[in-house]
């Protein structure tokens, strides 16, 4: 009767113990999806470091011209691609880019491989570009204007923040660099064109959107 007792107690303190524990609370956690198909939208912005392009020659007086451009662009870029494991995503792209003066407006298109480097809602980033950009034709609307006559190859680099808000919906920041040489820029004095030549860029971009 006494081994009874006793054994009906302990279960009685075990049954009220357990009863008093709080449920375990598992932390917010959300991790962006990590297979499968991908996109990218950014708002992307780039500015030319000093860049002296060479010389061209005054048409009527031989003399010899320097020209040094600063300028920027900005505008949307764009990528779709497959997320074959959480760390690793190839995918294609293009950049709709336009400058104030409208000599320098282009589309870059490109390959893209990116990296992921952690398996939680904030992660840093990293991404690789190569492709091919294509000159809008425009000029600056003035005497001695600039012109990309043919575009050439670009390459870029980014690293950057990606915040996830749910499983699909996710923000992103990047800072990084951007080349594009172009192939032919023509150059004109009193809208005469005066030469054309090959020219490289070297760029620093940021950008911030969206993926999905």
């Amino acid at each position: 009767m006494k081994k009874s007792f006793l054994f009906l107690v302990l279960m009685a303190v075990v049954v009220c113990s357990k009863a008093e524990q709080p449920p375990l609370l598992t932390p917010p956690h959300v991790e962006f999806k990590y297979y499968g198909f991908y996109g990218i939208v950014d708002y992307s912005f780039m500015t030319s470091f000093k860049n002296e392009s060479g010389q061209y020659m005054n048409p009527s007086t031989g003399d010899v011209v320097y020209a040094v451009d600063k300028y920027t662009l900005s505008g949307i870029t764009a990528i779709v691609g497959w997320q074959f494991r959480k760390e690793t995503a190839l995918g294609i792209g293009f950049s709709y880019l336009n400058d104030p003066d409208g000599s320098f407006s282009q589309i870059p298109v490109f390959l893209e491989f990116r990296s992921h480097y952690m398996r939680s809602r904030l992660t840093p980033f990293s991404s690789f570009q190569l492709g091919y950009s294509i000159p809008f034709g425009s000029k600056n609307a003035i005497d001695d204007y600039t012109r990309i006559d043919e575009g050439g190859i670009t390459m870029g680099l980014e690293g950057g923040l990606r915040f996830a808000i749910s499983q699909k919906i996710a923000l992103n920041f990047y800072l990084g660099y951007q080349m594009i040489h172009n192939n032919s820029v023509e150059r004109g004095f009193n809208s005469v064109a005066a030469t054309r030549m090959s020219e490289l860029y070297h760029h620093f971009k940021c950008g911030l959107g969206v993926n999905f």
